[in-house]
């Protein structure tokens, strides 16, 4: 069955600076940045202004289950209908429009590689920003939900307007973000089990596709979490200074295990390994974070 609707023909015959533009908008739904977002959320908590009133370990640590559920969810689908991405995906259209310096970044934000259905980053815009619109207490809860539904919107629509998506992509990644998101926040509530959902989710994606690097990766985060957060001691809230250093040292290992991953993306249970690793110990680092700080 064709996935083909012509949306993706109609958008593009947009300005060349307005797709530019859409590959930066697009990284509202990018692992990287879903993911800085996740981690300042837990690391800082409270001490975030404004936006940290009400959010503590416990509901930033939510956060982080939610975005394994959306690696979880995005690759295991992938492997499950291996449908491919729109003709053209993997070039970046008007690279001549960013300068030379930068070309190798806008190349990497503007194409997409693997298979498309569903949306990846659609998935993982719901389930992030939705869930960070149910976590946050700063404005009115219909405010927060609009914030977040513009992201979404966004975020899909910058993956039909730079062309590595089919708009049948993205509207199958929002609902089944949505219907996973709406589970998390009516039944399992608390962060072991939405890991825990999390990682049961990835074991169905290495069953329908295999321990490729990217499930390895999913499996990783969410089985790292389920088997870190039921046994960490009862992790204080954090002090300003303790917020500081801990965002200091959680930047420098998941800088070195970041390195890892890269290095062992050949051998698929290594890198399940690093990322358990990196999940664990970036809800350990408040723990750390806390007691240097007093300390100096």
């Amino acid at each position: 069955m064709s996935r083909t609707v012509g949306v993706t023909d109609l958008l593009s015959e947009l300005p060349d600076v307005a797709v530019v533009g859409f590959a930066l908008v697009t990284q509202l739904g990018d692992f990287w940045f879903a993911a800085s977002a996740c981690l300042l959320a837990y690391w800082v908590g409270t001490q975030t202004p404004w936006l940290g009133r009400g959010l503590t370990r416990d509901r930033a640590a939510r956060l982080l289950g939610l975005l394994s559920c959306a690696v979880a969810l995005a690759v295991g689908l992938k492997a499950v209908f291996v449908l491919p991405r729109p003709p053209g995906a993997g070039t970046a259209s008007n690279a001549h429009l960013v300068p030379a310096v930068l070309r190798g970044v806008y190349e990497s934000m503007a194409t997409g590689d693997g298979y498309g259905f569903p949306s990846g980053h659609a998935t993982t815009a719901v389930l992030v920003w939705g869930g960070f619109a149910a976590t946050l207490r700063a404005g009115t809860r219909r405010a927060r939900y609009a914030v977040a539904g513009v992201a979404v919107v966004l975020v899909s629509l910058s993956r039909l307007v730079i062309g590595v998506h089919y708009l049948v992509d993205v509207l199958a990644g929002v609902a089944i973000a949505g219907t996973a998101l709406w589970v998390v926040l009516t039944y399992l509530r608390r962060p072991d089990r939405v890991f825990a959902f999390a990682a049961a989710l990835a074991l169905v994606g290495v069953a329908a596709g295999g321990l490729t690097r990217d499930m390895a990766a999913g499996l990783g985060l969410a089985a790292g979490g389920a088997l870190a957060w039921p046994f960490l001691p009862s992790v204080p809230e954090p002090t300003r200074r303790g917020a500081v250093v801990t965002v200091v040292l959680g930047a420098l290992s998941i800088a070195v295990l970041a390195v890892g991953i890269a290095a062992a993306e050949s051998v698929p249970p290594l890198v399940a390994l690093l990322a358990g690793t990196g999940m664990a110990l970036s809800l350990a680092l408040p723990l750390v974070g806390e007691r240097v700080a007093k300390k100096t």
